[in-house]
């Protein structure tokens, strides 16, 4: 996989980021990956830039901006965002998975991680990929796992042309889930907690859970037309399915698809050797996907 420093805007005095070696050398001989840097004020965004191999380097591709989940990265849980990548290729279509601010190859301290951070490097990363070359500009689509779907929310009111917006198992809510709202005092009174999530120890600053209370994408992206897919696990116990259901009724898409996936957890159950529900998860939205780019 090749390591690449793209930079589609205005020069920067940024220092220039670390490079990696080729972690994936068995990557899928229909998808062609490259790691990038993107430029966002004062701090860079990595990524993955993945493209079909279909067609040769002078070919432009719809694409899709892959928004990570709460203290996860741009590969996701049991690399349900890598496999993504590769089915998208598959159809013809390129995607940019990113991190967000203390995860992944991010060089930010998780401390730097808010709502509206995430939501302007999200804003960021998808102007990058409409101006690149290699895509459609038109034809952008956005898919969020779990709170990334919060934040595709807030890109979504930023940048109403996004093309198509999918969502698994989304928090696709106003406001800040109950499981976070107990920690708050503690931030309160020492500015910031850190939490242990077995796989991942973040430290939670105060501004991470004041912007999280105060924001509102579900009310403010209300207004968006373009196509919609909510897939949620019927036995998910972080976010309950009927907030998929919820989001769906609330949205003014003429376009709107709600798949719940019998017996599916929050993730899918993608870390057990049946991988029959992840990989409903990724089928699915690929071919919708597909059909709406």
């Amino acid at each position: 996989m090749a390591v690449t420093l793209l930079l589609l805007t205005t020069a920067t005095t940024l220092a220039a980021p670390p490079s990696w070696p080729d972690t994936n050398p068995s990557a899928d001989a229909k998808v062609r990956e490259t790691f990038v840097w993107i430029p966002a004020g004062d701090h860079m965004i990595p990524g993955i830039l993945a493209l079909p191999k279909a067609g040769g380097a002078a070919r432009s591709y719809p694409a899709v901006l892959m928004l990570h989940g709460f203290a996860s990265q741009k590969d996701e849980v049991g690399d349900m965002y890598l496999r993504e990548a590769r089915a998208l290729a598959e159809r013809g279509i390129g995607s940019l998975r990113v991190d967000f601010a203390g995860t992944g190859d991010s060089q930010q301290p998780y401390t730097a991680n808010t709502w509206t951070g995430m939501v302007a490097d999200a804003v960021t990363a998808f102007d990058w990929l409409v101006a690149n070359p290699r895509t459609i500009d038109d034809r952008v689509g956005v898919l969020g796992f779990s709170m990334g779907s919060k934040v595709g929310l807030g890109l979504v009111v930023e940048r109403p042309e996004v093309a198509a917006f999918a969502s698994w198992s989304g928090v696709l809510s106003d406001g800040i889930l109950d499981l976070f709202i107990g920690l708050y005092p503690e931030a309160q009174a020492n500015g910031s907690v850190v939490l242990d999530l077995g796989f991942a120890v973040v430290e939670l600053s105060l501004a991470w859970f004041d912007s999280m209370i105060a924001s509102t994408p579900l009310t403010d992206a209300a207004g968006y037309t373009g196509p919609v897919l909510a897939i949620a696990g019927s036995d998910d116990t972080t976010v309950d399915p009927s907030v998929s259901q919820a989001f769906i009724a609330t949205l003014d898409s003429p376009d709107e698809t709600l798949r719940i996936i019998e017996g599916a957890d929050h993730i899918y159950h993608v870390l057990t050797p049946d991988q029959t529900l992840a990989e409903a998860a990724i089928t699915i939205t690929a071919d919708w996907i597909a059909d709406r780019l």
